[in-house]
């Protein structure tokens, strides 16, 4: 039942997308833009070829992934767990159409800071890091498990400079309040961590203040459960929220200090 619910919900949305897309267009926010041209460029199997490059770049780590059998333990939750790599990655590495649209809204931001939440292989990382070629910004990431850190950061360094980015490491009870208060804001925050109602929405509050000018907030797995659910729909009604999507994977919401029109609200499918 519940993958019918979910399966018509989706194709509502793509019967409707064209006029969705159509009034994202016609609203004049460059933040906002730049979510609906990313939008566009994911769904597309058209770009250039700098762009083509960097996706193989990409999956070529994902692959290298896919065959390592590295013992991963869980030891930091205080539980007696181990995984492997390669299953992690089948499991929880971001998917690639969803990489592809975290890419373009970084390529299409001038020298941008971004946060993420949940490193995991640094997988959806290595896109953005690939985005941030050539410009000005920082990039930094959290994440519980030292392995995964370590796997992830040796990556990374093949991208950019080790200045250009930041591996967080430990549990984010702990880590997280350090990262509130290094003196950086951000264009891009995407949250992919901690599939909880209340932490999810902790960090949302504690991160708007750490914003630029307009930034965008991307939430993975809003329809994970129903504390998700709700969390989304508590966000999306935030007084300061401007503009949202729902994407069914994942939420995007846009906070813009200085746009002054009503709150708007959008639904959109843009990969299985």
């Amino acid at each position: 039942m519940n993958k019918l619910k979910k399966h018509k919900l989706i194709l509502s949305r793509r019967l409707n997308q064209n006029e969705e897309l159509k009034k994202i267009a016609s609203i004049e926010n460059k933040t906002l833009q730049n979510v609906l041209n990313a939008f566009k460029l994911a769904k597309t199997n058209t770009h250039k070829k700098e762009d083509i490059i960097a996706f193989n770049n990409c999956e070529t780590y994902r692959d290298k992934l896919l065959i390592d059998a590295t013992e991963i333990t869980y030891e930091i939750f205080s539980l007696d767990e181990t995984a492997l790599v390669q299953d992690i990655c089948r499991k929880a590495a971001s998917k690639e159409k969803w990489c592809r649209f975290l890419y373009y809204m970084v390529k299409n931001t001038e020298n941008p800071n971004i946060l993420e939440i949940g490193t995991n292989l640094g997988i959806s990382g290595s896109y953005m890091l690939e985005a941030m070629k050539g410009k000005n910004g920082k990039f930094i990431t959290m994440e519980g498990l030292p392995q995964l850190c370590s796997i992830s950061a040796a990556q990374f360094s093949t991208i950019v400079s080790p200045s250009n980015f930041e591996v967080v490491q430990g549990l984010y009870d702990d880590t997280f309040p350090k990262v509130i208060e290094k003196d950086i804001t951000y264009d891009l925050i995407f949250i992919d961590g901690n599939h909880k109602k209340e932490p999810t929405r902790d960090y949302f509050n504690a991160l708007k203040s750490k914003i630029k000018q307009s930034a965008i907030f991307v939430f993975d797995d809003i329809y994970w459960s129903d504390g998700m659910k709700e969390t989304w729909e508590i966000i999306k009604k935030d007084s300061n929220v401007n503009f949202s999507m729902d994407m069914y994977e994942q939420g995007i919401v846009v906070i813009d200090k200085n746009e002054s029109l009503p709150k708007k609200h959008f639904n959109l499918h843009l990969s299985y």
